[in-house]
């Protein structure tokens, strides 16, 4: 894998400021309950003005990226870091939680998840993260199965992959959540074990 660019000094700040953003709309959000949290309360808490707000977000609805880009870094690190010889479906389904098991606040969780689930512009950015995490899903697929030539069928698989992590996560939502994040983890590697079950391990 070809090694990130290292930032600059500007880059990071601008990177830590829009975490620092996140986090707090994410905890608003959490406390009120709601989505409905204005910019300007946003801003008052992390001390910046609307101007800089909307220069690191176009639009609040964004507001949540930078923690689910997070997610996706350490998700497509645990693929990365997978021995040859591992049991696909258990690398992806520790890689697919390793951030939840890490923070270990499962009920704080459930109350973000659902305000992502229930709320039509937040769901639509959950969608368009987990579909953009195809190619890393599909190049840790093909470590390990037989992938079809076709680029339309070779996506597929990571395609079923990112559908089985998704609905486990709203179907978590939906049942009101555990105490823990096992149901999940259970969820999501039965579901795995199905969808992948038709493609052909490679020879190791």
């Amino acid at each position: 894998m070809t090694e990130p660019k290292r930032q600059t000094l500007t880059e990071r700040r601008a990177e830590e400021l829009r975490m620092s953003i996140a986090l707090t709309a994410r905890d608003l959000f959490v406390a009120e309950g709601d989505t409905s949290v204005t910019v300007e309360r946003i801003c008052e808490i992390v001390g910046i003005n609307p101007r800089t707000f909307h220069r690191h977000f176009p639009v609040k609805e964004d507001v949540l990226m930078p923690l689910l880009r997070r997610s996706e870094r350490v998700i497509v690190q645990g693929l990365e870091d997978a021995p040859d010889d591992a049991d696909p479906i258990e690398v992806l389904t520790t890689a697919l939680t390793t951030e939840l098991n890490r923070r270990q606040v499962p009920e704080y969780d459930h109350q973000i998840m659902t305000l992502i689930v229930n709320t039509p512009q937040y769901r639509l950015r959950f969608v368009e993260w987990c579909e953009g995490l195809s190619q890393a899903v599909t190049r840790f697929l093909e470590r390990y199965y037989e992938l079809d030539p076709d680029p339309f069928l070779r996506e597929l698989p990571a395609l079923l992959v990112i559908q089985t992590m998704r609905h486990s996560l709203t179907r978590w939502v939906q049942s009101g959540g555990s105490d823990d994040f096992s149901d999940i983890e259970r969820w999501d590697s039965r579901g795995l074990r199905l969808a992948l079950s038709g493609l052909t391990r490679l020879a190791k």
